[in-house]
C-alpha cells in the first residue's frame, strides 16, 4: 500500500428528488477523477437525491443493492467512491446514508446518527437514526465516514479515530446561515473551525465535502476542504460553485503527527465509560 493517496472531492449541485440526473453527474465526476489518477472520490450528503426531500423520501429511497447503483459499483473497480443516498432498509426504515464502493463492491456504509430537527431542518420527521459509528478497512487503510450533524458531536470522530481511521470523510449539505459583516456567514466560519479542531484532536486527515446550489430558497455554500492532521488546510474548493478538487495526502505525515502528540494513546476509556454512564443515568432520572 502506497503511503500517498490522491483524493478527489466532488463539490456538486444536486437535482432535488431526481436520481437519474444526479447519477449522470456522478458518472461524469468519477470518470474525470479516474482520468486524473485519483484513488478515491467523495460526494456530499444525499448526493443522489438532493437534501430537502421531505415526504419525497419514500419515493426516492432505495436499498443499498438496488440496480440503480450497478454502474457506480462497476466504476469503483477503478477508484474508491463515497456517495450519499436515502436508504430503504430491509425493515422498511429510511436512513440518510453514505455508501463506500471499491473493487466493484459495497464495502461500507454509514447511517447518519445525529439528525438535526430544529430551525429549517426536519430530519427526524423523515429518517431513522443510525446506531453505529465505525471505521472500516480499505486498500487505502482504515477510513471513517460521518454525515454533517455527526461532525458537530466530537465523540463521533473520536470513536472513528480510536477504531483505526486515519482519514475521516465528512459529507455535508451545509447551508449558509447567520450573515455577518465578514465575507463568510457565521456558520461557515464555525464549520471550518470544526474541521480543523477534529483534525487536531483525532490527529486524522479530514476530507470535508459540502454541496452547492439552491433548494427551496436555501443556499448551500460549498467550501469543501481537506485538512492535515496538524490542523492546517491542504486545499479548499471555492464557495457557492461546483468544483472537482484533487489533492494528495501523505499518510506518513499522519504517522508523524500521532507519534508526536500521542493524544489517542493517552485517552482514558475507563474514565469516559464511567462518566458517560453516570450522565446517562442522570438523564434518565430527569425524564
Amino acid at each position: 500500500m502506497s503511503h500517498k493517496l490522491n483524493i478527489s472531492v466532488a463539490q456538486i449541485d444536486c437535482v432535488l428528488g431526481e436520481i437519474e440526473p444526479n447519477l449522470e453527474k456522478h458518472y461524469k465526476s468519477i470518470e474525470q477523477a479516474i482520468d486524473q489518477k485519483s484513488d478515491l472520490i467523495v460526494f456530499p450528503e444525499l448526493s443522489l437525491t438532493g437534501y430537502f426531500l421531505k415526504d419525497a423520501v419514500s419515493q426516492v429511497a432505495m436499498s443499498d443493492h438496488d440496480s440503480k447503483l450497478d454502474r457506480l459499483k462497476e466504476l469503483s473497480k477503478h477508484i474508491g467512491i463515497a456517495v450519499g443516498m436515502a436508504e430503504l432498509s430491509e425493515k422498511f426504515e429510511f436512513f440518510n446514508t453514505q455508501l463506500f464502493f471499491h473493487d466493484g463492491e459495497l464495502i461500507a456504509k454509514h447511517r447518519k446518527v445525529y439528525l438535526p430537527t430544529y430551525s429549517l431542518f426536519e430530519e427526524k420527521r423523515y429518517f431513522s437514526e443510525g446506531t453505529r459509528i465505525r471505521a472500516f478497512d480499505t486498500p487505502f487503510g482504515r477510513l471513517g465516514m460521518l454525515i454533517c450533524e455527526d461532525m458537530w458531536h466530537p465523540t463521533s470522530g473520536l470513536i472513528q479515530a480510536h477504531d483505526g481511521a486515519s482519514i475521516i470523510i465528512v459529507s455535508a449539505a451545509g447551508v449558509a446561515r447567520g450573515a455577518t459583516q465578514a465575507e463568510k456567514p457565521q456558520n461557515v466560519i464555525v464549520w471550518e473551525t470544526l474541521n480543523r479542531s477534529m483534525a487536531v484532536f483525532t490527529t486524522s486527515y479530514i476530507v470535508f465535502v459540502n454541496r452547492v446550489g439552491v433548494e427551496d430558497g436555501v443556499i448551500f455554500w460549498g467550501g469543501s476542504e481537506i485538512i492535515h492532521p496538524g490542523g492546517s488546510g491542504i486545499q479548499q474548493a471555492p464557495y457557492y460553485s461546483e468544483a472537482l478538487m484533487q489533492a494528495e495526502i501523505d499518510l506518513l505525515e499522519l504517522k508523524h503527527a500521532r507519534v508526536n502528540t500521542q493524544l489517542l494513546r493517552e485517552e482514558k476509556f475507563d474514565l469516559l465509560l464511567h462518566e458517560f454512564s453516570r450522565l446517562s443515568d442522570q438523564k434518565r432520572e430527569y425524564k
